[in-house]
Protein backbone atom coordinates (compact mmCIF):
# COMPACT_ATOMS: atom_id res chain seq x y z
CA UNK A 1 0.00 0.00 0.00
CA UNK A 2 1.36 3.28 -0.81
CA UNK A 3 1.40 6.09 2.42
CA UNK A 4 -1.61 8.13 2.71
CA UNK A 5 -2.69 10.56 1.31
CA UNK A 6 -2.58 9.29 -2.12
CA UNK A 7 -4.48 10.05 -4.81
CA UNK A 8 -4.45 6.78 -7.23
CA UNK A 9 -5.48 6.47 -10.95
CA UNK A 10 -3.01 5.32 -13.64
CA UNK A 11 -4.60 5.88 -16.93
CA UNK A 12 -6.53 8.72 -18.25
CA UNK A 13 -8.03 10.33 -21.51
CA UNK A 14 -8.07 14.52 -21.35
CA UNK A 15 -7.31 17.57 -22.78
CA UNK A 16 -3.83 19.25 -23.00
CA UNK A 17 -3.95 22.68 -20.43
CA UNK A 18 -0.58 23.40 -20.70
CA UNK A 19 2.10 21.49 -23.76
CA UNK A 20 5.10 23.54 -21.80
CA UNK A 21 7.48 23.34 -24.51
CA UNK A 22 6.41 20.15 -26.32
CA UNK A 23 4.69 18.80 -29.87
CA UNK A 24 1.95 18.62 -27.84
CA UNK A 25 -0.94 22.02 -28.49
CA UNK A 26 -3.43 23.26 -25.32
CA UNK A 27 -6.96 21.70 -26.16
CA UNK A 28 -5.77 18.94 -28.11
CA UNK A 29 -7.01 15.44 -26.77
CA UNK A 30 -4.53 12.63 -25.47
CA UNK A 31 -4.47 9.63 -23.41
CA UNK A 32 -2.17 8.11 -20.85
CA UNK A 33 -0.59 5.25 -19.32
CA UNK A 34 1.03 5.89 -16.68
CA UNK A 35 2.80 4.29 -12.99
CA UNK A 36 1.53 4.33 -10.15
CA UNK A 37 1.58 7.86 -8.66
CA UNK A 38 0.64 9.51 -11.93
CA UNK A 39 -3.26 10.31 -9.92
CA UNK A 40 -5.39 10.21 -12.39
CA UNK A 41 -8.22 10.91 -10.45
CA UNK A 42 -7.37 14.33 -9.97
CA UNK A 43 -8.46 17.29 -12.07
CA UNK A 44 -5.00 18.11 -13.46
CA UNK A 45 -1.78 16.13 -13.88
CA UNK A 46 1.36 16.19 -14.79
CA UNK A 47 3.29 13.99 -17.21
CA UNK A 48 5.91 13.81 -19.38
CA UNK A 49 5.37 14.38 -23.27
CA UNK A 50 6.28 11.56 -24.65
CA UNK A 51 4.38 9.18 -22.57
CA UNK A 52 1.09 10.49 -23.65
CA UNK A 53 -0.46 9.10 -26.76
CA UNK A 54 -2.12 11.87 -29.16
CA UNK A 55 -5.53 10.94 -30.36
CA UNK A 56 -7.87 12.50 -33.01
CA UNK A 57 -9.77 16.00 -32.65
CA UNK A 58 -13.20 13.74 -32.89
CA UNK A 59 -12.63 11.33 -30.30
CA UNK A 60 -14.52 9.76 -28.08
CA UNK A 61 -12.72 10.58 -24.50
CA UNK A 62 -14.61 7.82 -22.74
CA UNK A 63 -14.08 5.07 -24.75
CA UNK A 64 -10.61 6.32 -25.36
CA UNK A 65 -10.05 6.00 -21.53
CA UNK A 66 -11.09 2.10 -21.59
CA UNK A 67 -7.87 1.23 -23.83
CA UNK A 68 -4.47 1.97 -21.70
CA UNK A 69 -4.73 -1.01 -19.13
CA UNK A 70 -7.74 -3.51 -20.53
CA UNK A 71 -6.29 -3.39 -24.08
CA UNK A 72 -2.86 -2.99 -23.45
CA UNK A 73 -3.28 -5.61 -21.11
CA UNK A 74 -4.94 -7.96 -23.51
CA UNK A 75 -3.22 -6.70 -26.60
CA UNK A 76 0.66 -7.02 -25.49
CA UNK A 77 0.01 -11.07 -24.23
CA UNK A 78 -1.73 -12.03 -27.60
CA UNK A 79 0.77 -10.50 -29.50
CA UNK A 80 3.52 -9.82 -27.75
CA UNK A 81 3.95 -12.45 -25.54
CA UNK A 82 1.91 -15.68 -26.96
CA UNK A 83 2.33 -14.03 -30.14
CA UNK A 84 -0.91 -16.16 -30.70
CA UNK A 85 -2.23 -17.61 -34.19
CA UNK A 86 -5.87 -17.84 -35.90
CA UNK A 87 -7.61 -20.58 -35.81
CA UNK A 88 -6.27 -21.56 -32.14
CA UNK A 89 -8.34 -21.76 -29.18
CA UNK A 90 -7.64 -19.53 -25.77
CA UNK A 91 -9.65 -19.85 -22.73
CA UNK A 92 -9.93 -16.72 -20.95
CA UNK A 93 -10.80 -16.05 -17.24
CA UNK A 94 -12.54 -13.44 -15.95
CA UNK A 95 -15.04 -12.98 -19.34
CA UNK A 96 -16.73 -10.05 -18.49
CA UNK A 97 -14.12 -8.24 -16.84
CA UNK A 98 -12.16 -5.25 -18.11
CA UNK A 99 -9.48 -7.04 -19.86
CA UNK A 100 -11.64 -10.54 -19.91
CA UNK A 101 -13.76 -8.15 -22.54
CA UNK A 102 -10.60 -6.70 -24.17
CA UNK A 103 -9.22 -10.35 -24.59
CA UNK A 104 -12.75 -11.62 -26.09
CA UNK A 105 -12.49 -8.86 -29.01
CA UNK A 106 -9.21 -8.77 -29.66
CA UNK A 107 -8.77 -12.83 -29.62
CA UNK A 108 -11.98 -13.04 -31.95
CA UNK A 109 -10.31 -10.14 -34.24
CA UNK A 110 -7.05 -12.79 -35.30
CA UNK A 111 -9.85 -15.54 -35.45
CA UNK A 112 -9.53 -17.48 -31.99
CA UNK A 113 -12.00 -19.66 -30.66
CA UNK A 114 -13.16 -18.34 -27.30
CA UNK A 115 -13.44 -20.52 -24.22
CA UNK A 116 -14.66 -18.07 -21.40
CA UNK A 117 -14.82 -19.09 -17.54
CA UNK A 118 -16.90 -16.90 -14.93
CA UNK A 119 -18.27 -17.76 -11.67
CA UNK A 120 -21.88 -16.51 -11.87
CA UNK A 121 -24.58 -17.24 -14.37
CA UNK A 122 -25.69 -14.22 -15.87
CA UNK A 123 -21.72 -13.56 -16.53
CA UNK A 124 -21.21 -16.85 -18.54
CA UNK A 125 -24.41 -15.37 -20.43
CA UNK A 126 -23.18 -12.20 -21.11
CA UNK A 127 -19.46 -13.81 -22.51
CA UNK A 128 -21.32 -15.58 -25.15
CA UNK A 129 -23.12 -12.22 -25.96
CA UNK A 130 -19.77 -10.66 -26.29
CA UNK A 131 -18.68 -13.11 -28.81
CA UNK A 132 -17.41 -16.02 -26.49
CA UNK A 133 -18.06 -19.24 -28.41
CA UNK A 134 -18.17 -21.28 -25.32
CA UNK A 135 -18.59 -19.99 -21.69
CA UNK A 136 -18.58 -22.30 -18.30
CA UNK A 137 -19.35 -21.55 -14.99
CA UNK A 138 -16.22 -22.04 -12.66
CA UNK A 139 -18.01 -22.88 -9.43
CA UNK A 140 -19.17 -25.99 -11.01
CA UNK A 141 -17.06 -28.43 -9.61
CA UNK A 142 -16.95 -30.36 -13.33
CA UNK A 143 -16.61 -26.95 -15.61
CA UNK A 144 -12.77 -28.48 -16.40
CA UNK A 145 -14.90 -31.90 -17.82
CA UNK A 146 -17.73 -29.63 -19.37
CA UNK A 147 -14.97 -27.72 -21.66
CA UNK A 148 -13.49 -31.32 -22.25
CA UNK A 149 -16.83 -32.39 -23.94
CA UNK A 150 -17.26 -29.35 -25.72
CA UNK A 151 -14.08 -28.76 -27.66
CA UNK A 152 -12.02 -31.89 -27.11
CA UNK A 153 -9.14 -32.71 -24.12
CA UNK A 154 -5.51 -31.27 -24.82
CA UNK A 155 -7.39 -28.17 -26.68
CA UNK A 156 -6.10 -25.11 -25.90
CA UNK A 157 -3.64 -23.11 -27.05
CA UNK A 158 -3.83 -20.27 -24.96
CA UNK A 159 -4.57 -19.39 -21.13
CA UNK A 160 -5.07 -16.00 -20.00
CA UNK A 161 -5.11 -15.88 -16.50
CA UNK A 162 -5.51 -12.95 -13.60
CA UNK A 163 -6.78 -15.74 -11.18
CA UNK A 164 -3.32 -18.19 -10.69
CA UNK A 165 -3.20 -20.21 -7.02
CA UNK A 166 -4.36 -23.42 -7.87
CA UNK A 167 -5.91 -22.87 -11.09
CA UNK A 168 -3.21 -23.06 -13.31
CA UNK A 169 -3.57 -26.98 -12.13
CA UNK A 170 -6.75 -26.92 -14.52
CA UNK A 171 -5.19 -25.09 -17.18
CA UNK A 172 -2.22 -27.52 -17.80
CA UNK A 173 -4.89 -30.43 -17.72
CA UNK A 174 -7.07 -28.44 -20.49
CA UNK A 175 -3.50 -27.05 -22.30
CA UNK A 176 -2.89 -28.34 -25.79
CA UNK A 177 0.67 -29.69 -26.36
CA UNK A 178 3.15 -26.66 -26.85
CA UNK A 179 0.15 -24.76 -25.65
CA UNK A 180 0.57 -21.45 -23.55
CA UNK A 181 -0.30 -20.07 -20.18
CA UNK A 182 0.16 -16.18 -19.65
CA UNK A 183 -0.80 -15.80 -15.70
CA UNK A 184 -1.27 -12.04 -15.26
CA UNK A 185 -2.32 -11.62 -11.82
CA UNK A 186 -3.41 -13.24 -8.36
CA UNK A 187 -6.99 -12.79 -7.36
CA UNK A 188 -7.23 -15.87 -5.46
CA UNK A 189 -3.48 -15.55 -3.77
CA UNK A 190 -0.47 -17.43 -4.32
CA UNK A 191 -0.95 -20.66 -1.89
CA UNK A 192 -2.12 -23.67 -2.48
CA UNK A 193 -0.40 -25.02 -5.87
CA UNK A 194 3.40 -26.04 -6.73
CA UNK A 195 3.44 -24.70 -9.90
CA UNK A 196 6.82 -26.59 -10.35
CA UNK A 197 5.69 -29.71 -9.89
CA UNK A 198 2.21 -29.45 -11.47
CA UNK A 199 3.91 -28.15 -14.72
CA UNK A 200 6.45 -31.02 -14.67
CA UNK A 201 3.39 -33.31 -14.22
CA UNK A 202 2.78 -32.35 -17.82
CA UNK A 203 6.43 -32.26 -18.87
CA UNK A 204 5.48 -34.41 -22.33
CA UNK A 205 3.08 -31.46 -23.46
CA UNK A 206 6.37 -29.26 -23.45
CA UNK A 207 3.85 -26.21 -22.45
CA UNK A 208 4.80 -22.77 -21.81
CA UNK A 209 4.02 -20.63 -18.56
CA UNK A 210 4.41 -16.84 -18.83
CA UNK A 211 4.05 -14.01 -16.00
CA UNK A 212 2.78 -11.06 -17.76
CA UNK A 213 3.30 -7.42 -15.68
CA UNK A 214 2.93 -4.45 -17.95
CA UNK A 215 5.16 -2.27 -15.97
CA UNK A 216 7.88 -4.62 -16.93
CA UNK A 217 7.90 -3.56 -20.26
CA UNK A 218 6.13 0.11 -19.13
CA UNK A 219 9.42 0.37 -17.47
CA UNK A 220 12.62 -1.44 -19.50
CA UNK A 221 10.60 -0.66 -23.69
CA UNK A 222 7.73 1.95 -23.78
CA UNK A 223 8.62 1.49 -27.40
CA UNK A 224 6.13 -1.53 -27.20
CA UNK A 225 3.53 0.17 -25.47
CA UNK A 226 3.06 3.02 -27.64
CA UNK A 227 3.47 1.38 -30.78
CA UNK A 228 0.62 -1.40 -29.32
CA UNK A 229 -1.43 1.89 -27.88
CA UNK A 230 -0.89 3.32 -31.21
CA UNK A 231 -2.36 0.07 -32.96
CA UNK A 232 -5.25 0.06 -30.48
CA UNK A 233 -6.51 3.19 -30.74
CA UNK A 234 -6.21 2.80 -34.58
CA UNK A 235 -8.56 -0.27 -34.74
CA UNK A 236 -10.71 1.83 -32.31
CA UNK A 237 -10.84 4.37 -34.29
CA UNK A 238 -12.24 2.28 -37.00
CA UNK A 239 -14.32 0.62 -35.16
CA UNK A 240 -12.87 -3.02 -34.80
CA UNK A 241 -12.84 -3.14 -31.15
CA UNK A 242 -16.01 -2.05 -29.22
CA UNK A 243 -14.76 -0.72 -25.32
CA UNK A 244 -17.68 -2.07 -22.98
CA UNK A 245 -17.35 0.64 -20.02
CA UNK A 246 -19.92 2.47 -17.94
CA UNK A 247 -19.50 5.86 -15.98
CA UNK A 248 -19.72 7.16 -12.73
CA UNK A 249 -19.12 10.96 -11.09
CA UNK A 250 -15.73 10.92 -9.66
CA UNK A 251 -17.49 12.22 -6.49
CA UNK A 252 -19.01 8.76 -6.04
CA UNK A 253 -15.40 6.64 -6.51
CA UNK A 254 -16.23 5.45 -3.25
CA UNK A 255 -18.97 3.70 -4.69
CA UNK A 256 -17.07 2.94 -7.77
CA UNK A 257 -14.53 0.88 -5.55
CA UNK A 258 -17.62 -0.61 -4.28
CA UNK A 259 -18.86 -1.83 -6.91
CA UNK A 260 -16.17 -3.01 -8.46
CA UNK A 261 -14.70 -5.05 -5.02
CA UNK A 262 -18.69 -6.37 -5.27
CA UNK A 263 -17.85 -7.99 -8.42
CA UNK A 264 -20.68 -6.02 -10.03
CA UNK A 265 -19.17 -4.61 -13.11
CA UNK A 266 -19.05 -5.77 -16.75
CA UNK A 267 -16.39 -4.56 -18.61
CA UNK A 268 -14.83 -1.08 -17.49
CA UNK A 269 -15.56 1.33 -14.73
CA UNK A 270 -14.83 5.04 -15.80
CA UNK A 271 -14.79 7.96 -13.60
CA UNK A 272 -15.81 11.41 -15.23
CA UNK A 273 -13.94 14.37 -13.61
CA UNK A 274 -16.26 17.31 -15.13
Amino acid sequence: MPALPFIPGVEASGVVEDANGSDFKPGQKVTLLGVIGTAAYAEYIALDADKLIALPDDSDLAAAAVVPVNYFTAYHMIHNVCRAESHKTALIYAASGGVGTALIQLSKRIGLKVVALERKSEKVENAIKLGADYAFDTSQENWVSQVEAAIGENAVHYVFNPVANDSAKNDLRLLATRGHIVIFGFLAGIEGVDLQKEAFAHFGKSPTLTFSEIYATYNTDFSIVRDSLESLYDMLDKNEIKPIYETMPMQAAKEAHDKLQQGRVRGKLLLLNT
